[in-house]
């Protein structure tokens, strides 16, 4: 693939993420910033790189969504804001994808076929009608269990479990962000099932779409999430956490195959270190580790992900944002497979084919995913 022009990118939302994101597309001369649209009106009307800090581009921000819909560009990154009641981003995301405009996004879609025909189609359509393709991506979803532990499995011709985990320290974190998560506040206050039920939503996502891939036939994902309360007052970016409220979240969703455990993710969270599982040693502040059992052998790998520029680091002294570099990152990295790719839903690229039958290989959406059940304990 050769390409002599910039592609025209238009970033959607420069909040923490997108204004990552923004930083990158700055740096790149293949990448041409054509638009920026922003929800908050103290943006509207600046300079896209004034946000950043970096000098004048000639994009101003704009509010208008209209304008974003009409104008010329091959791809838009979106980094909109990741909201329970999803009308307003569909909406959004349909628009853009029928007036002509590729979409990498970091907020959803990552396997859309695990929230049924209902929500996927409307997707499917307006990239046909567009000729234009969707793709979700970030760090966990997008890259973790979609590329990472898809990789490891490549070194096996047969697996039997995948179990990966993510251990982030959020004591640095945004404070609307982790107040949002439940950080700061009495644990019986947030075991309802609809709590769980949208904190789960990206983890089903990647265990029924690697399933896919592997061709596990999963009979259900169990989700279980703990709220484990801080033994001491504690302060984490603007958010109060007193002792005896949230100080960590623990939270395992398991793709169940004939009564077995096949694909399992563990997400724990913390603002105090001492909320750790003692079985885990701390390597970094943004830990994923991997571990398959498999033939003819198991693997066992981990990521540590730390920030290699201070001055890339937005708002507060962020020891969490080097995931969140990592997420920008894979919005601009996609760029080209996105806007050079057919009309349609994009997957991760992935090269592991632990099957009985190497005959039985096909592309991976030749055969329509299908919904897993869902269970919440």
């Amino acid at each position: 693939m050769n390409r002599y022009r910039p592609y025209r990118v238009i970033l959607w939302g420069p909040g923490y993420t997108g204004s990552q994101a923004l930083r990158e597309i700055a740096r790149r001369p293949e990448l041409e910033l054509v638009g920026c649209f922003a929800y908050s009106p103290g943006k509207i009307g600046r300079d896209a790189m004034s946000l950043i800090g970096e000098p004048p581009c000639g994009v101003t921000v704009t509010g208008d969504k209209e304008a974003i819909y009409r104008l010329e560009a091959d791809v838009v990154l979106y980094a909109g804001a990741s909201m329970p009641d999803e009308s307003s981003r569909h909406d959004e995301i349909t628009r853009i994808l029928r007036s002509g405009k590729n979409v990498v996004t970091t907020t959803a879609y990552f396997f859309p076929w695990q929230h049924g025909e209902e929500y996927v189609r409307p997707l499917e359509d307006a990239c046909a009608a567009g000729g234009t393709t969707l793709h979700g991506t970030g760090v966990h979803p997008g890259w973790f269990v979609e590329r990472f532990a898809l990789t490891s499995a490549s070194l096996c011709t047969s697996v039997s479990r995948i179990a990966v985990r993510e251990i982030c320290d959020l004591s640095h974190h945004a404070g609307d962000a982790i107040a949002a998560i439940g950080f700061g506040r009495a644990p019986h206050t947030l075991g309802s099932t609809t709590r769980k039920t949208i904190l789960s939503r990206y983890y089903v996502e990647c265990i029924a779409g690697l399933a896919h891939l592997l061709g596990f036939a999963l009979d259900e994902i169990v989700a279980e999430v703990d709220y484990l309360p801080s033994v001491r007052d504690i302060s984490a970016a603007g958010t109060p956490v007193p002792a005896g409220t949230v100080g960590a979240v623990d939270g395992t969703w398991t793709g169940m195959m004939d009564g077995e455990p096949a694909i399992s993710i563990r997400e724990l969270w913390y603002v105090d270190p001492a909320l750790v599982d003692p079985g885990i040693t701390l390597t970094s502040p943004d830990m994923y580790e991997v571990e398959i059992t498999g033939l003819p052998v198991d693997v066992r790998t981990r990521a540590d992900l730390t920030t290699s520029v201070a001055a890339d680091v937005f708002g507060v002294d962020d020891v969490q944002s080097a995931a969140n570099l990592a997420t920008a990152v894979q919005l601009v990295q996609a760029v080209a497979s996105v806007v050079e790719a057919s009309p349609g839903i994009l997957l991760a690229p992935g090269f592991a084919y632990p099957t009985a039958d190497l005959r039985t290989i096909v592309a991976p959406l030749a055969k329509r995913p299908r919904q897993v059940p869902v269970r919440i304990l």
